[in-house]
């Protein structure tokens, strides 16, 4: 990443793709991944927030890559956003929404009466 100031913006540079590692083997080519995934959650209030997240390498685990929390804003709308990162060549993850409290669901979730149950809402339920 290269980040340099121009006149009065800041540039920020990101690679498009990163270099895969496997400890297991050093000495081998495993492939590039995407630097950056698109995210589409929900906060607290129910509020749409879209952003890129950074992707996590996984793939020395066998297992699909992670994401970590949003660390680009965008203030688009949703449809707006999908369409800037199709046009980019970025995939899009969109967390699913729990139907009881409207907070975006991150990880293994169950289904309740209504739809979707997050572990909070899952945990309360239990308790009466």
């Amino acid at each position: 990443m290269k980040i340099k100031k121009v006149k009065d913006k800041i540039i920020v540079e990101i690679p498009f793709w990163s270099k895969r590692y496997n400890l297991y083997m050093l000495d081998e080519d495993v492939g590039m991944y995407p630097t950056l995934t698109g995210i589409i959650q929900n906060d607290e209030f129910g509020n749409e927030e879209c952003g890129f997240a950074h992707t996590i390498d996984r793939g020395y685990k066998d297992k699909g890559d992670d994401v970590t929390d949003i660390i680009i804003h965008s203030y688009m709308e949703k449809d707006e956003f999908i369409k800037l990162c199709k046009e980019l060549g970025i995939d899009v993850l969109e967390y699913p929404i729990c139907a009881y409290c409207k907070k975006s669901i991150f990880g293994c979730f169950t289904m309740g009466e209504k739809g979707n149950m997050c572990y909070d809402c899952e945990k309360k339920e239990n308790k009466n």
